[in-house]
C-alpha cells in the first residue's frame, strides 16, 4: 500500500513530463509564427479571426500597448460576462427556466472568471443557464487562461529581444492560444471524457422515480445535466476552479471513473510543465528550460509527499 502511494504520484509526474516535452516544443514554435502540422486545419481559422478583428498579425507592440491591450481585453470580457449572467432569462439554452443572476453574484462571477480565479458563490446547475456556461463561463475559461499564458509568452520574449522595444502582439498571442493550443487539447479531452460517461448535452434536467415504499405515490427526482465535459475540459487544461457543478471535478457527471480522474490531473498539470520547455526552446538553450522544470517538479513531489 505505501508502495503504490509513492508510485503513484511519481508516475502522474513521469507521464506529464512525457507529454509536456513536445507540447512545449510546439507551443515554442506557435509563439514563433513558424509552421506546425496543425497549421493546414487551423491557419484558415487564425486568419479569419483576424480578418475580422482587424488585427494587423505583423504589428508589434512595446509593453505599455501590450499591458493596455490586455487591461482592455480583460475590462470587455467582465463587462460582457456580467451581462450575459443579468440576462440569461431572456437567452436561448435555458431549458431549466432559471432567473437572471442577482447584480452581486453577477458582478463577482465576471470579475473571478476573467481574471482565472474561478471562485464560484453558487450552484453551477441551479444558478447558471447552458447560456451562460457555455458562451460565458467556458469562453473565458479559454480566454482568461490564454491571457495568461500571452503574458507569459511575453515575458520570455523580453529576455531574448534585449535591444527591441517590442514584445510581440497581445491579440496575436491571445488568438494563437486559443486556437493552436487550448481548442486542439479542449476537443480531444472533450472527447475522451464523453467517451468515459461524462455528461455532454442540451436536454433539460432528467427526471427519475425513486424507490419509496412508504410512499403512496413514489416521489420524482430530478436530476441536473448539460454540456458538462466541454466544460471540464478546459477547466483543467487552463487551470480553473469550480466548473459546470462547482464542485471541482468531485461530480460523477464531470469526473465518472478513476481513469478521467487519472487524465483530468494530467491535463491540470500539461501546461505548466510544458511552459518551461517552450521558454527554453525560445531563448535557444533547453538547458534553461529544463532547470526550471524540474524545480517545478521538486516543488511538486514536496507538495504531494506532505498530503
Amino acid at each position: 500500500m505505501i508502495a503504490l502511494t509513492i508510485l503513484r504520484p511519481i508516475l502522474l509526474l513521469t507521464v506529464t513530463i512525457f507529454l509536456a516535452w513536445p507540447l512545449g516544443l510546439y507551443m515554442a514554435r506557435v509563439y514563433k509564427g513558424e509552421r506546425t502540422w496543425l497549421h493546414p486545419v487551423l491557419r484558415p481559422l487564425e486568419r479569419l479571426i483576424y480578418r475580422l478583428s482587424g488585427i494587423d498579425e505583423a504589428a508589434e507592440q512595446g509593453w505599455q500597448s501590450y499591458t493596455k491591450a490586455l487591461l482592455l481585453f480583460s475590462v470587455i470580457g467582465v463587462f460582457l460576462l456580467y451581462a450575459l449572467q443579468r440576462l440569461q432569462a431572456l437567452l436561448p439554452w435555458n431549458p431549466a427556466g432559471l432567473a437572471p443572476v442577482s447584480p452581486y453574484l453577477a458582478f463577482n462571477t465576471a470579475v473571478s472568471f476573467v481574471t482565472n480565479t474561478n471562485w464560484q458563490n453558487y450552484a453551477g446547475e441551479q444558478t447558471m443557464s447552458y447560456f451562460t456556461q457555455m458562451a460565458g463561463l467556458a469562453v473565458q475559461n479559454f480566454l482568461s487562461a490564454a491571457a495568461g499564458i500571452a503574458v507569459a509568452i511575453a515575458l520570455v520574449r523580453s529576455f531574448t529581444r534585449r535591444q527591441s522595444k517590442t514584445i510581440g502582439n497581445f491579440w496575436v498571442d491571445l488568438t494563437r492560444t486559443v486556437v493552436y493550443v487550448l481548442l486542439p487539447l479542449s476537443v480531444v479531452m472533450s472527447l475522451v471524457l464523453v467517451s468515459q460517461g461524462a455528461v455532454q448535452t442540451l436536454q433539460g434536467p432528467a427526471t427519475a422515480s425513486i424507490v419509496d415504499r412508504g410512499a403512496q405515490q413514489a416521489p420524482i427526482q430530478t436530476i441536473a445535466r448539460g454540456p458538462v465535459a466541454s466544460q471540464e475540459a478546459i477547466k483543467e487544461l487552463g487551470t480553473n476552479g469550480g466548473g459546470f457543478f462547482n464542485a471541482n471535478s468531485a461530480h460523477s457527471f464531470e469526473n465518472p471513473n478513476p481513469l478521467t480522474n487519472w487524465i483530468e490531473m494530467v491535463a491540470l498539470l500539461l501546461i505548466p510543465f510544458a511552459l518551461p520547455i517552450a521558454f527554453g526552446a525560445f531563448v535557444g538553450d533547453r538547458r534553461q528550460g529544463v532547470a526550471v522544470l524540474i524545480a517545478m517538479v521538486v516543488v511538486a513531489s514536496l507538495l504531494m509527499a506532505g498530503n
